[in-house]
């Protein structure tokens, strides 16, 4: 959780010691006031500041104050250069000057990159940057056209060329696998590097790829991320970055994550059918935007029965969430019984107590989390989501099959890394849930796995 300002000492080069409050004043710099003593003057320098974050010291090098504009005075660090942000949001100062530490290792590692691979990377390159150019030259001629007339000669445009360049892309992402399926772990980190190195200018054109790549709240997967995949719509202010951002939001991986938006509702009312409960409680992992919910809640009936909360560790996705259950309230002209809950499952992991605060449910259902959770977390996660359910209740987690057509497009133009897992790995997750019935299905795609455990009527 982020900090929002935090106590530290600055030790100037006499060893004074001064107390101070410091928070964020730019992502080089912190905003300074005194805890006690007024502050030293304006240009000060100091040796060493000690911040301390939930009772942990981060010792930072020297730094000087100085004057801002308009504002407090700021420390500006003369021999480092700390990641402020991670300082707040984890209590770790990482000197971002240490990169340059690494280029000769990094650079190095480039003579064991596979001649084949080093081919293929060429070629792709050749083949966006012809495509590139030829787009370019259309949205040359565009720069003096009214908003309306763009608009229509893009659409045209794209309807014309977007079947040949995604078949392009379609060989291209094949040709990728080819390559690759065999490699070691260590040869796919290798060459995957490799790949978005040479690439990046193309990756950061692209929306979607440029989210993945650069993971602005930290982690793949968000609820931005989802949105897009959810609206499957074109992106970008020039046409080969709408081509570039479109391809992958429709490919097997993303048609998933569409399909499951379709899959886990209907699950859902199958149970609610079955049950003779007035209340039918419904709990949400990792909700992120919660678009199910448009087929979750499907006329004044479910509104009346339903109750469902929204869990995710990630402050915007619920806010994201949120503005999906009021958004579907003014449209269905209903009042939707939706809560939110900012929590992880790590935390239900240590606190049994914040478990029992939720209460019981009679379904639960995750639908991507679990491609982030290592086997032992993951078993233990099943193990804990099990003990919410009512008995009868029913727990339903997705997790990407180990066939998953777009697993070398994901890893090495997105940098999205999952834990892929067969039907025996799967089972094997739910095999100490007492009394559970277990089943397993795949969707549409194929790429997604789902299953389901039943809690036994008299649990």
């Amino acid at each position: 959780m982020t900090r929002q300002s935090l106590e530290a000492v600055a030790f100037d080069e006499t060893g004074r010691s001064f107390q101070l409050e410091v928070r964020p004043a730019s992502a080089l710099s912190l905003a300074v006031s005194p805890s006690t003593a007024p502050l030293p003057p304006l240009g000060t320098v100091f040796s060493r500041l000690v911040v301390t974050w939930h009772e942990t010291p981060a010792v930072l090098g020297r730094c000087k104050l100085t004057a801002s504009r308009g504002g407090p005075p700021v420390l500006v660090f003369t021999e480092e250069l700390p990641d402020v942000r991670g300082l707040f949001s984890e209590g770790r100062a990482k000197n971002q000057l240490s990169m340059l530490n690494e280029l000769g290792l990094v650079l190095s590692q480039r003579k064991s990159v596979k001649g084949a691979f080093r081919s293929y990377v060429a070629d792709v390159i050749y083949d966006l940057t012809v495509y590139r150019k030829a787009l370019d030259e259309f949205d040359r001629t565009f720069s003096n056209e009214t908003r309306e007339v763009v608009e229509t000669a893009q659409a045209a445009l794209l309807a014309r060329v977007s079947p040949d360049f995604f078949r392009s892309m379609d060989g291209i992402v094949e040709r990728l696998g080819e390559l690759v399926r065999h490699f070691t772990p260590e040869e796919h980190e290798l060459h995957g590097y490799y790949f978005r190195q040479q690439l990046w200018t193309f990756l950061m054109g692209a929306e979607f790829m440029r989210r993945t790549n650069l993971k602005p709240r930290g982690y793949p997967g968000d609820a931005v991320m989802m949105e897009m995949l959810y609206d499957d719509a074109y992106e970008g202010s020039t046409l080969f970055n709408k081509l570039l951002h479109r391809h992958p939001v429709k490919h097997a991986a993303a048609q998933a994550v569409r399909n499951r938006r379709v899959l886990v509702p209907a699950l859902a009312h199958e149970r609610l059918a079955k049950s003779t409960r007035a209340t039918f409680r419904v709990l949400s992992v990792a909700c992120g935007p919660a678009r199910e919910l448009e087929q979750l809640f499907r006329d004044a009936k479910d509104a009346a029965r339903l109750d469902v909360t929204l869990l995710d560790q990630d402050e915007e996705a619920l806010s994201t969430a949120a503005r999906t259950v009021r958004h579907l309230e003014s449209s269905k002209n209903v009042r939707l019984n939706a809560h939110t809950v900012n929590t992880s499952v790590r935390m239900l992991l240590r606190e049994r107590e914040a478990t029992a605060k939720l209460g019981r449910f009679d379904f639960i259902y995750s639908m991507g989390m679990f491609d982030y959770l290592t086997p032992p977390v993951a078993r233990a996660v099943l193990a804990r989501l099990y003990e919410l359910l009512e008995p009868g209740g029913a727990l339903l987690v997705g997790n990407y099959h180990v066939d998953n057509a777009s697993r070398f497009y994901m890893a090495y133009w997105l940098d999205w890394q999952l834990y892929y897992r067969s039907e025996e790995e799967m089972n094997e997750l739910a095999a100490a849930l007492p009394g559970a019935k277990t089943s397993l299905q795949l969707d549409d795609t194929r790429c997604q796995m789902f299953l389901t455990a039943e809690k036994p009527p008299n649990a």
